[in-house]
């Protein structure tokens, strides 16, 4: 049934002043993700294969949405163009995904798009949006229509029943907003963004001690993953389990097709997702630990990607993928009392003693100034040169002139440092 311009134009006045009143209260409110699992086992076999065929009209959007003129000027439809393995195309027409998960899709790949020109505009390397072979996240736009909670229960849109969801008690006294359907390989999950007044939060927090000192650094590296300035040094590593590679071997030496590989596929991944859930926690610890003994914690811009190689060969790959840098660091970079350094600051090579540069290799461990004979754990001694640094950083201009010149806030400047 159509609607006249005059119940049009008021069902529109009406969202958008509910829009403008819902933002309005996001400003006082604090914002929380938690994730619920769907229980696989009590899920009936119409819902299974509804949720199967959930994200194959998803995925399927996304790649027709990508693979058109402009992502920013598509229409979605109900029938879409799917590329097959052999080159061509066939028509496929969207029957499991509602109107609003579809609205939600499209916005997402808008996003990544987005995303991409942010970080080409930084200077980053980036490709175009490509087709993916698998979509996993599908967004649940509003509560009460894209979806519904009753107790433990969950009924999403175009997917017959109810569906039971364990650990809902971590969303009492909060908001819900917002949700996510996912799908991993331990199974489907719902991520909820809940809401609560940022008052009546602070006052559940627990009593947190003030840091016992102001200031500190922090250099990331290979051999010791964390270095403080206090010579403190962390080493968090997850390397792959005897039961990831056990199911790697087992794809490796059975065929694509074969319901074996697909069995140590899913085997594979849920190894994989086990041991990320531990490196992303104690990426979690290790934040909260330095946030908590300092004050004021300083960091650099680290590219940690470019410590995979090294004049084309490997470097350090494995230990960079079983460790927690990026996690952490991704983690400190969204602290308040965290300061980024830039990436060229020769937090290393230069001397907080004579303001002189010298060049200290990797695989010295020990730096030596040979200006003034200064001695230092090369590691410890660029932490402590970044609690130096973070107010007076050097400019490019200084970093132009020659490595005898002093350059900085050096202690013969007479400045003393704390």
């Amino acid at each position: 049934m159509s609607l006249s311009v005059e119940a049009l134009a008021l069902r529109n006045k009406k969202i958008k002043e509910s829009g403008k009143a819902t933002r309005k209260r996001r400003k006082t409110q604090v914002c929380r993700a938690f994730t619920c699992k769907v229980d696989y086992r009590k899920l009936k076999s119409e819902q299974r294969k509804a949720l199967s065929e959930l994200f194959r009209d998803a995925k399927h959007l996304y790649n027709d949405c990508v693979t058109s003129d402009s992502v920013f000027t598509y229409v979605p439809s109900r029938e879409v163009t799917v590329r097959m393995k052999d080159g061509s195309t066939e028509p496929r027409t969207l029957d499991r995904i509602g109107a609003q998960m579809t609205q939600g899709v499209v916005q997402q790949t808008k996003d990544n798009m987005r995303a991409l020109a942010a970080l080409k505009k930084k200077g980053y390397e980036v490709g175009a949006l490509k087709p993916v072979k698998s979509f996993d996240s599908i967004p649940l736009k509003q509560p009460g229509r894209t979806y519904r909670l009753r107790g433990n229960y969950i009924r999403i849109n175009r997917i017959p029943g109810l569906m039971r969801l364990t650990g809902m008690k971590q969303l009492d006294g909060w908001e819900i907003g917002p949700a996510k359907l996912l799908r991993k390989a331990s199974g489907y999950y719902v991520a909820f963004s809940c809401f609560k007044d940022k008052t009546a939060y602070e006052k559940e927090q627990p009593y947190t001690p003030a840091p016992v000192n102001p200031i500190g650094g922090v250099d990331a590296g290979l051999k010791d993953e964390i270095v403080e300035s206090d010579g403190t040094k962390t080493t968090r590593r997850y390397p792959d389990s005897r039961k990831a590679r056990y199911w790697a071997r087992r794809m490796s030496k059975r065929d694509k097709s074969s319901r074996g590989w697909w069995k140590a596929n899913r085997a594979y991944r849920m190894e994989h997702e086990r041991l990320a859930a531990r490196r992303k926690h104690a990426a979690i610890e290790e934040s909260q630990r330095l946030t908590r003994k300092y004050a004021t914690l300083v960091i650099q811009n680290e590219q940690i990607r470019t410590w995979n190689k090294n004049k084309g060969y490997a470097r350090g790959g494995r230990k960079i993928h079983a460790g927690i840098l990026g996690r952490l660091y991704a983690n400190l970079k969204q602290q308040q009392n965290v300061i980024i350094l830039d990436k060229w600051q020769p937090t290393t090579s230069w001397c907080r003693n004579c303001g002189r540069r010298t060049p200290c290799p990797v695989n010295l461990r020990t730096y030596t100034c040979a200006y003034c004979g200064v001695r230092e754990d090369r590691d410890q001694h660029a932490a402590l040169n970044m609690t130096v640094l973070r107010l007076a950083p050097l400019s490019h201009t200084d970093l132009r002139k020659a490595r005898d010149i002093p350059i900085g806030p050096y202690q013969g400047n007479g400045i003393t440092f704390r």
